[in-house]
């Protein structure tokens, strides 16, 4: 079970992090995100490769919802699809950040566009503890996902365990750099508001 301090800890090191792809085994009741995050180590710059795997291991259910139109949009068209089409759909955004702080447990958030599912997948049989609310943002249509798992866990792009407070402690050192102005958090399109 992730405590609520590890629940505001990952809100605050996945917010405007990069969502590359969204993959489902279903033979194994598995989930895996591949993310870009704003991280800083202790010392030194931004790494230049930030992405991450986000593993969900138990997932029960994973759902989703693209719409033609915009995120508020009652009317806008839902276009249905399978869960191996899942990655092409997400990638389909080319790569777009995620925002918010708040992304595990916010199911009166999934409860606005859970009547209007293009999937729900389940796998029976597994007991979930949380659940992930992902999204993408287009001009024109919009993508909103969430899986029921239960446990997460990261991993480097070449395998390697990343510790959840690691993940936290990086996210929570960039942004504290972001809002101090720190040079390391330029280059991105943000800026500090004052």
């Amino acid at each position: 079970m992730l405590s609520r301090e590890q629940k505001t800890g990952l809100g605050v090191a996945l917010n405007e992090c990069t969502l590359l792809g969204v993959e489902i085994d279903t033979s194994r009741c598995l989930a895996a995100a591949t993310l870009a995050l704003l991280t800083l180590p202790e010392v030194g710059p931004m790494p230049r490769d930030t992405r991450v795997q986000l593993r969900f291991e138990g997932v029960g259910r994973a759902a989703a919802s693209l719409r033609r139109g915009h995120w508020n949009d009652p009317n806008a068209p839902v276009e249905v699809f399978r869960v191996e089409q899942l990655l092409a759909i997400v990638r389909s955004f080319g790569g777009l950040p995620i925002y918010g702080w708040q992304f595990i447990d916010q199911d009166a958030d999934i409860a606005t566009w859970d009547a209007r599912l293009s999937l729900d997948w389940r796998c029976p049989e597994q007991e979930v503890a949380h659940s992930m609310r992902l999204f993408q943002e287009g001009p024109d249509r919009h993508l909103d996902l969430a899986i029921w798992f239960r446990t997460l866990r990261f991993q480097t792009v070449d395998g390697r365990e990343l510790p959840l407070a690691d993940v936290i402690a990086g996210g929570k050192r960039w942004w504290d750099a972001f809002n101090a102005n720190d040079p390391r958090t330029q280059g991105l399109g943000m800026f500090p508001l004052r």
